[in-house]
């Protein structure tokens, strides 16, 4: 079976911009969501599919019915979805040179 990467992308996205505008950290959305960090990391950097299941346990720790999260995951198939970005490091942290 071929795996859709436009379709793993726009859940990449749909998931990633829906968990920033609750402000929740990648570990908290999987804990609430009953799902492993690395699993949920996989999805928002497009490189992992989800269940069924997985997207309803999403949905509902973010608060959204199960419903709006697959229009928006459809409507981002539509536009063509972006490859997500890629962040580094573990955020708010910040790396200062020490001879400066």
């Amino acid at each position: 079976m071929e795996i859709n990467r436009q379709l793993n992308l726009a859940l990449s996205k749909v998931i990633r911009d829906a968990r920033e505008a609750k402000g929740m950290t990648q570990g908290r959305l999987a804990g609430f969501a009953g799902l492993s960090e690395v699993y949920l990391s996989r999805l928002e950097c497009g490189r992992r599919g989800a269940s069924l299941n997985a997207l309803i346990q999403i949905a509902g720790a973010l608060e959204i019915p199960a419903a709006e999260l697959m229009r928006r995951i459809e409507s981002e198939l539509a536009d063509g979805p972006a490859k997500p970005i890629r962040k580094i490091g573990r955020p708010g942290k910040t790396h200062q040179n020490e001879f400066s």
